[in-house]
Parts: C-alpha cells; sequence; structure tokens
C-alpha cells in the first residue's frame, strides 16, 4: 500500500521548541503526532514505521525521529533543507532508536555497480521520464500500482532528458 502526504500540510517543522518551552513542546508534539497520524492513514493501521529514510535533513530530522518506531531506525541518506539539526535526544535512549547514515556506496562499489552496466550485467533501463512538476503524478502512478518497464525517473533541474543542470 502506498501514498502521499505533503509535508506542507503541517507546519510543526524545523528545530523543536527546547524542552523546557512546555507551550512550544506541547504545540510541536501536536504537529508530530498529526503527521504520525497521516501515515498510519497511508499504511492503513496504527503502526509507526520501523525504518524511516531521512532526506531534507535539517528540518524534518526531529519529526522523523518521533514517528520511527520504538526500537526503529532513521537512515540519514541526505540533507537538502540543512546539516545542521537539533533534536530531544530522550527519544533516542527512552525508545531506543537508532540514527544510521546511508551513501548509498563507497567510490569502489559506485565503480563497481558501473562496471556491471559496462559489461553488460545489468541494464539500466529507464522506463518512464517525468517532468518536476508531475513529481505528485509520479507518486500517485506508484500508489496505484502503474507498471513500465523499468526505472521511473523525474527531472530535476532540467527542462528535458539529456539537459541537466551543469
Amino acid at each position: 500500500r502506498g501514498g502521499l502526504h505533503h509535508r506542507r500540510e503541517f507546519s510543526h517543522w524545523g528545530i523543536p521548541p527546547h524542552w523546557t518551552d512546555a507551550v512550544g513542546q506541547k504545540e510541536w508534539l501536536s504537529g508530530c503526532r498529526s503527521f504520525g497520524k497521516a501515515i498510519w492513514e497511508v499504511l492503513g493501521e496504527q503502526r509507526n514505521p520501523d525504518i524511516v529514510f531521512e532526506h531534507p535533513g535539517e528540518a524534518t530530522i526531529p519529526t522523523s525521529i518521533f514517528v520511527c518506531e520504538a526500537g526503529g531506525m532513521v537512515v540519514i541518506c541526505a540533507g537538502t533543507t540543512g546539516y545542521s539539526a537539533s533534536v530531544d535526544l530522550r527519544y533516542h535512549w527512552v525508545r531506543q532508536k537508532r540514527l544510521q547514515g546511508s551513501h548509498g556506496s563507497n567510490d569502489e562499489q559506485a565503480a563497481a555497480y558501473n562496471q556491471l552496466v559496462v559489461n553488460g550485467k545489468i541494464d539500466p533501463c529507464v522506463g518512464k521520464v517525468y517532468a518536476f512538476e508531475d513529481i505528485g503524478k509520479a507518486h500517485a502512478d506508484m500508489e496505484a500500482g502503474k507498471t513500465v518497464f523499468g526505472n521511473r525517473v523525474v527531472l530535476v533541474g532540467a527542462p528535458e532528458i539529456g539537459l541537466g543542470r551543469n
């Protein structure tokens, strides 16, 4: 089961209020819980994700840590909104959550993957290309289970195929 909720539907993002700010903490937690309920809607059950893949970084990691299941893991794979994060550490030790960094591959592994393509062992076939403005449609197509042969890609910073950002 898949789904999509745009984070702009919620307003609690960013650095959470200091733990001594009871009013601010209450408001922030309310936003986190609303986001958590949206996740439950997508999942179709009241269950938090065991693994959260964290891409934006600074603006969203406090919430990712909050919504991750007790004993679960937040995998940090980028920091598109920033690299500095302030988090409430109580959610780590009380609920035994883990943070794990992942870059996808190291230089040696990336070179080996590329060699597999060169040797014809794998075919990184692109089956469907979406304009950046159609990213919602890309998610909707995946949610609906629309099958494509190959990978789906979204053009970021390029008006058409073959014109990447320099």
